[in-house]
């Protein structure tokens, strides 16, 4: 057995619990703190005089030197494997067309179509491996991915196989997720319905089989995939034993939400638009709200409500959108910030909605997301006076350690094998 205690810790700083709370008076601080890591698990925490106690003589130490240790974040919404770029249609915004007008014009989602289709893997994996490292960098444990931006069958297996290649390479923890109703490919312009049949017929059997792939999504949405046509695609996931998650009220409000919580969802995203009625709905459901911040500022858009998911009794949990067209960071601590300052968080809510909340979201809240005794050896080191400087001191990557499955992936701002930050 591989042990180590870290010490040298100012404060250790989680929340607690093994699934989604809808409260704050679950954190726990510990000032002078030390864990014991035992091969990939917390085995004990505590101050460091509680932990000198009775160490066993094998055990190896590993001063930080009075850094800050959090849980590694979890990132519960990302597009990670993706071709080309869109930082031209960034400028257009920012020149005043909207993202509507883009999307008609041939741009948005349907431009990374066709820059994912052209690439090879090879080229998909290199970009998406150097996503992974700047996520691990900025403190990030573990994702949810999707695919989408291929919507035939052979991209989007391509983008899973890719997903794979580049899991097993790479110390960040991914759960995949199949998003074939990410958009109406050209081929079936106006016909949504069609393309619905042909996931259902075609690529939903195929996904399933590969057996690691737990979750199908949907951009419910007008224009888009609306409601009878996402409750079509999304009952035949659920035929197929998917686990369900939804984008959902992003643009308008067409009751997706109410969907969400009517297919028992574990994750309604976006929801800007969400009715009080849905929102209680989801509740009901347990369907946690991961509301994504990054992209209503990238957007310059309306940001969703989290105050009025918490009265509802809603599980919030927050998450980049990691994309080429509208959330493009991988910051879950700018996340925090903007969540703070433009959707009503507490920065306890806050913390809650990138550890333990978005760890629920992808269904591993049992052994992620919280510093606990039995939990994975996920922790993140801040070089920061304290946990608020997350919030406080916005804008900048307070990282400069990070340990995954209890080996040290990131030291001193740098990855082992010599990625610097």
């Amino acid at each position: 057995m591989n042990r180590v205690l870290i010490e040298g810790i100012t404060e250790a700083y989680t929340a607690t619990g093994n699934g989604a709370v809808t409260r704050s008076d679950v954190m726990l601080r510990i000032e002078d703190a030390a864990i014991l890591v035992e091969d990939d698990r917390i085995a004990r925490i505590g101050t460091r005089e509680e932990l000198g106690r009775d160490l066993p003589a094998d055990v190896a130490r590993v001063d930080m030197g009075g850094k800050v240790a959090i849980p590694c974040f979890v990132d519960p919404h990302t597009h990670l494997v993706w071709g080309g770029d869109r930082s031209d249609e960034f400028n257009r915004r920012l020149h005043g067309a909207g993202y509507v007008e883009i999307a008609a014009a041939g741009g948005g989602i349907k431009s990374t179509v066709r820059q994912t289709r052209a690439a090879d893997r090879d080229a998909l994996a290199a970009k998406a491996l150097r996503t992974l490292d700047t996520m691990l960098l900025h403190g990030v444990g573990t994702i949810e991915a999707k695919s989408g931006y291929g919507l035939d069958l052979e991209t989007e297996i391509k983008q899973l196989d890719v997903m794979d290649q580049v899991s097993a390479a790479h110390p960040v923890e991914m759960v995949q997720t199949f998003m074939g109703a990410h958009e109406v490919p050209p081929e079936y312009a106006g016909r949504p319905g069609d393309y619905v049949d042909y996931l259902n017929r075609e690529l939903l059997p195929i996904v399933a089989k590969r057996g690691n792939v737990p979750y199908v999504d949907i951009f419910c949405e007008k224009n888009v995939f609306e409601l009878d046509d996402s409750r079509r695609h999304l009952e035949a996931a659920a035929a197929h034993g998917f686990k369900i998650r939804m984008h959902a009220d992003e643009l308008h409000p067409l009751g997706g939400a109410g969907l969400a919580a009517e297919m028992g969802a574990v994750s309604a995203d976006h929801i800007v638009w969400a009715s009080e009625e849905h929102m209680a709905a989801m509740a009901e459901a347990g369907t946690i709200a991961t509301l994504l911040p990054g992209t209503s500022f990238f957007l310059r858009g309306r940001y969703a409500d989290a105050d009025a998911f918490k009265q509802a009794g809603c599980a919030v949990a927050l998450s980049t959108d990691y994309n080429p067209g509208s959330s493009h960071t991988v910051s879950q601590a700018l996340m925090m910030a903007l969540a703070c300052m433009n959707m009503g968080m507490t920065f306890e809510e806050s913390f809650i909605g990138v550890t333990l909340n978005a760890a629920a979201a992808i269904d591993k809240a049992a052994t992620h997301g919280t510093l606990e005794v039995g939990k994975k050896a996920d922790i993140a080191f801040l070089d920061a006076p304290s946990v608020m400087y997350l919030v406080y001191y916005w804008g900048i990557n307070h990282v400069s350690d990070v340990m995954k499955d209890g080996n040290f992936a990131v030291r001193d701002r740098r990855r082992i094998d010599g990625t610097s930050a």
